[in-house]
């Protein structure tokens, strides 16, 4: 294999395309007061935590391709049932471009440098106790076990570690650079996260019988299909609900609620695609974008009411 296909079979491994979580750093930074946006080294420390987390993330996925590998998952979901909006291309160990050995050092390498990048970044930042690092990390090497190593979306925790990890990293960059968690974080942080999280679980909706057949416990393989609609049915409007009860409380600004409504609707046109209509790959599509936008417009509304 050449070098250029090497480094893009790499590339593919780790889901380098896959930037969605990093849309968590521009609610961090127009949250960040003045005073702290200022202040030159917040923003070196916040660049080498992003770093490091970037590289946790691409050993996440990497170890997540490697079991996937392992107990014929991912050959059953993408190349043996290919799909427009999934395929096998994207599993480098599927089509044979890479080895697991391979595969396995650089996840590795990317897990421990990204790891050391973290402590760096924490220990930079202004605000960094001893509790903050080893709540970081311990945060990142359990996302790691979310399918290798204790393969916690195997055993019923898929859904917590995507929306915990998520919510990490706005709330460990926020605390290490202001040395403080506000209610506004927690509540964008927890926002964002629930949407990526809904990702994942329109992919249940398709895989569930492939998840079935290799012993996974999520939501999806616990429940009938007429049952998981059903409360993703629920879902679809849980964040509205909760959105407009925390405006009316005075803990969101007002303007939250018309810059979310083109994401509010949006989460019902995935609702209706991806589950009543049935095709959940589509409904993961919309979700990716829906997130993507959620986070880009909160951080709009953070510049325009945060002073």
């Amino acid at each position: 294999m050449t070098t250029a296909r090497s480094v893009r079979a790499y590339g593919r491994l780790a889901n380098l395309y896959f930037l969605d979580y990093n849309l968590a750093y521009p609610m961090v930074a127009t949250l960040l007061p003045a005073s702290v946006a200022r202040d030159t080294i917040t923003w070196v420390a916040f660049g080498v935590m992003i770093a490091g987390y970037f590289l946790v993330h691409c050993a996440t996925i990497a170890f997540d391709d490697i079991t996937g590998f392992r107990d014929g998952s991912d050959a059953t979901n993408y190349r043996d049932n290919p799909s427009a909006l999934r395929r096998a291309r994207w599993k480098p160990l599927v089509t044979g471009e890479l080895r697991l050995p391979e595969a396995l050092r650089f996840a590795w390498t990317c897990l421990l440098t990204g790891l050391a990048l973290l402590v760096i970044g924490l220990l930079v930042a202004p605000y960094h106790p001893l509790w903050l690092i080893a709540l970081a990390v311990v945060g990142a090497c359990v996302s790691v076990q979310y399918s290798y190593g204790l393969r916690l979306s195997h055993i019923g925790f898929q859904e917590l570690v995507l929306f915990l990890f998520t919510l990490e990293l706005v709330l460990i960059p926020y605390a290490a650079l202001t040395a403080a968690v506000t209610a506004r974080a927690v509540i964008e942080g927890s926002l964002f996260a629930f949407w990526l999280m809904m990702v994942s679980w329109y992919s249940n909706l398709r895989d569930c019988d492939t998840d079935r057949g290799v012993g996974r416990i999520n939501i999806a393989t616990m429940t009938r299909e007429r049952t998981y609609i059903a409360i993703l049915g629920v879902l679809a409007v849980a964040d509205i609900v909760v959105v407009l009860a925390l405006i009316a409380w005075g803990a969101l600004p007002p303007i939250f609620g018309a810059l979310l409504w083109p994401v509010f609707v949006a989460r019902l046109f995935q609702f209706h695609f991806g589950a009543i209509k049935r095709d959940p790959l589509f409904g993961r599509l919309v979700g990716r974008r829906l997130a993507w936008a959620g986070a880009l417009l909160m951080a709009i509304g953070n510049v325009l009411t945060t002073s």
